[in-house]
């Protein structure tokens, strides 16, 4: 969305798209779309719903809500990023939001609903990233059309896992960019002088169901099989594997 505009009537739900990369939220303007949806991008670079199906009542009146919630609702959006840097997505979000919730809380309508926009294959990394380019086929070792997530568990000691995620094209590519990947580790050993600056890698898949005609990549956990082999990794390094997902 390229116009920005004030809100004078009721909000009912806000998004904040995430890079895919740094996870900050996205300040260029995207295209967002839903059928009898008006999205409306604010000053903080948030997409606001302002009109949907069943909700006529709750919008028209500002000050004072109708009494009663809308009925539950499923609204499915599509997202594309016209500069490239991410690939279009779809994704579903639960109406209403909790109006008597403070901002802070989980489910409030005051609270950003987040969505993670995924890497397209060209996309640049920043200085310092872990890169790991990956070229998809299928048991006939032909190019993977069908879109798959993939997750990155990089493994460092004395610190949480970091993970990256990516999802892959229409021709089977795919890129995860991790960044904040330490530069150096000393030994584990007192008086080691040793540094290793690589860290192994663990690589997991999961297909992407479909939403709005496009990928809707936001998987659980548990959906996720693993690939071998390990990688090892490092800030700044770039390595390009391809691997074979089992389809059959």
């Amino acid at each position: 969305m390229k116009v920005l505009e004030s809100l004078d009537s009721r909000a009912i739900a806000a998004i904040r798209f995430l890079d895919g990369e740094t996870s900050q939220p996205l300040t260029g303007p995207l295209t967002v779309s839903s059928t009898g949806v008006r999205v409306v991008r604010n000053r903080w670079g948030l997409y606001v719903l302002t009109e949907a199906p069943g909700f006529e009542s709750y919008t028209a009146r500002f000050e004072t809500p109708p009494a009663g919630e809308p009925s539950p609702v499923s609204v499915v959006l599509t997202v594309v990023d016209p500069s490239g840097r991410h690939l279009p997505r779809g994704f579903s979000l639960e109406l209403p939001r909790d109006a008597s919730k403070p901002p802070e809380a989980s489910g409030s309508v005051f609270q950003p609903v987040d969505v993670r926009m995924f890497l397209s294959p060209t996309a640049r990394p920043t200085p310092g990233s872990a890169v790991v380019r990956l070229s998809l086929v299928d048991d006939q070792d032909k190019p993977l059309a069908r879109p798959v997530v993939l997750r990155l568990r990089i493994t460092i000691p004395d610190k949480p896992t970091v993970e990256g995620f990516g999802l892959s094209d229409e021709r089977g590519e795919v890129v995860l960019l991790v960044p904040r990947i330490p530069v150096i580790r000393w030994g584990q050993e007192e008086g080691d002088s040793l540094i290793h600056t690589t860290f192994a890698a663990a690589l997991e898949w999961a297909f992407a169901p479909s939403t709005g005609g496009l990928p809707s990549p936001d998987m659980p956990s548990p959906s996720f099989t693993s690939l071998p082999p390990t990688l090892q990794v490092a800030s700044g390094l770039e390595i390009h594997r391809r691997m074979k997902i089992p389809t059959s």
